[in-house]
């Protein structure tokens, strides 16, 4: 077998496969093999390194988008199974599921700088299933945004600089584009 011959998604796949088997919970949670997964679905180009330094042109990205020549910033969450009917919209008895609020997490977005190289940036927002990327949608900048800018309105002193969260209702349709559909894989 040679690792050449696979996608990182199929590697990462396999990965949550053998976790899930041996008892571990989503074994692949908060890695950096999402961003290639996440680059390649939208024809991107993954930045090499985790972060890009203050100062630098890939600061506050992940990637770079050729086609539009804008950086490109990715957050990503991956769902359990309870969690693909909100995805979905599937039924729970007789009602249906609410709508999955995908999540991302901006660590170090608690000064004005920080904000501002994110208000330069396009936000994409990846949701995985067994390490399967099946959903990207692109959250409006100014919603990001305002909400980076309304979290640390509300920060106290001395609080975490870390945490600051953008959250999209699936359901405010008006606050995103989606730009990656693969959810028929799991429904």
């Amino acid at each position: 077998m040679n690792y050449q011959d696979y996608t990182y998604e199929q590697l990462a796949h396999a990965l949550y496969l053998k976790g899930e088997a041996d008892g571990y919970s989503k074994v692949t949670d908060k890695t950096k093999w999402r961003e290639p997964v996440m680059a390649e679905k939208l024809g991107h180009t993954a930045h090499a390194k985790i972060s890009a330094g203050a100062g630098s042109d890939e600061y506050g990205s992940d990637a770079y988008d050729t086609k539009n020549e804008i950086y490109a910033e990715y957050k990503s969450q991956a769902i359990k199974d309870k969690q693909v009917r909100n995805l979905l919209g599937q039924k729970i008895g007789k009602r249906k599921a609410a709508p999955l609020i995908v999540s991302g997490v901006y660590n170090g977005a608690y000064k004005d700088s920080a904000i501002e190289a994110y208000s330069k940036v396009d936000h994409y927002f990846g949701v995985f299933y067994k390490e399967m990327c099946v959903l990207i949608v692109k959250p409006k900048t100014p919603v990001v945004i305002s909400q980076l800018v309304a979290n640390n309105n509300k920060r106290k002193p001395g609080a975490t600089t870390n945490l600051n969260t953008v959250k999209i209702n699936l359901a405010d349709t008006h606050l995103y584009d989606l730009v990656y559909d693969n959810t028929q894989e799991i429904g």
